[in-house]
């Protein structure tokens, strides 16, 4: 079998996984680099700036990660004709790893890990920020972009980035978050409630992006946090609740991420990233407030 260090999947390869989750209930919760390709792949058609992102960075991961228990980790091998290996009774302590197993894919290995956590989130904002995704006849549970994007802001804040693609994966998922909360606000519409319920994922990501974990990530990777919201759409409604946003809320926190620092990465292909990101920028829904205590 070629080496699993070298060969990248795409979603379609380990698509055959996600029937076998929907039959045991979806016990796990897709994260990682898959559910990046995930995201990106839904928004592709409507968002030029992931098409252009698309030729630089390809959408595909060399592993699978999920979220879940040492029994669904032992329960999915066995769904899928191999057998995990977990860790015991000494092993588990202090260890995030709940089971892992390869499959075949074709005449490669795919490397499958379940873990207990997923790294960066609390288990309470795992299960809030997931949800059912449609991927042709089955579902697949999986994080939500913002939950995404917060993920891989931790990985990029804390992992070294020697053979990984994390930063580069983050600056897709910018896209992909603004794409999502555009696409939830839109179809809110009228209906206060969903509006409210929108406004929940919205201040969500704007408290995350205040967190060290975003402004090390911003430091590292040059992220800029404001370009994951979607201005053009706040700037046009007319909606009360979305007009407090715009009015109160985001100045402030418009004032707040200016003060990130920014530096220019060293890796060529996230510096063209970025590049990308700022073409496709949308104007700002507010204007950066001028009162913000110094010692922000």
């Amino acid at each position: 079998m070629a080496s699993e260090a070298l060969r990248q999947f795409s979603l379609d390869e380990i698509a055959p996984i996600f029937p076998a989750l929907e039959r045991l209930g979806h016990p796990c919760v897709l994260f990682g680099g898959q559910s990046v390709c995930l995201w990106a792949l839904r928004f592709l058609p409507t968002e030029p700036a992931l098409q252009k992102m698309r030729r630089l960075t390809p959408l595909v991961s060399k592993d699978v990660d999920f979220q879940g228990s040492r029994d669904s980790a032992i329960a999915l091998a066995r769904a899928l004709g191999s057998r995990a290996e977990v860790p015991d009774e000494r092993q588990a302590f202090g260890n995030l790893m709940a089971g892992k197993f390869s499959i075949g894919v074709g005449p490669d290995s795919l490397k499958v890990e379940v873990l207990r956590k997923v790294p960066g989130l609390s288990a309470n904002e795992v299960q809030k920020l997931s949800l059912l995704d449609a991927r042709g006849d089955t579902t697949v549970k999986v994080l939500n972009p913002v939950a995404v994007m917060m993920a891989k802001a931790w990985n990029v804040a804390n992992i070294p980035p020697e053979g990984r693609r994390d930063a580069e994966q983050l600056l897709v998922t910018i896209i992909c978050a603004r794409a999502f909360l555009r696409s939830l606000l839109s179809a809110a519409g009228g209906d206060r409630p969903s509006v409210r319920l929108a406004l929940k994922l919205v201040e969500c990501a704007l408290a995350f992006a205040e967190s060290s974990t975003a402004s090390k990530a911003a430091d590292r990777c040059g992220v800029d946090w404001s370009q994951m919201l979607p201005h053009a759409f706040l700037s046009a409604t007319a909606q009360p609740e979305l007009v407090r946003l715009r009015e109160k809320r985001l100045p402030l926190w418009l004032a707040r991420m200016s003060r990130h620092k920014s530096s220019t990465p060293n890796n060529p292909t996230v510096g063209r990233l970025l590049e990308i990101l700022a073409a496709h920028s949308e104007p700002l829904c507010a204007a950066p407030s001028t009162r913000v205590r110094k010692s922000l």
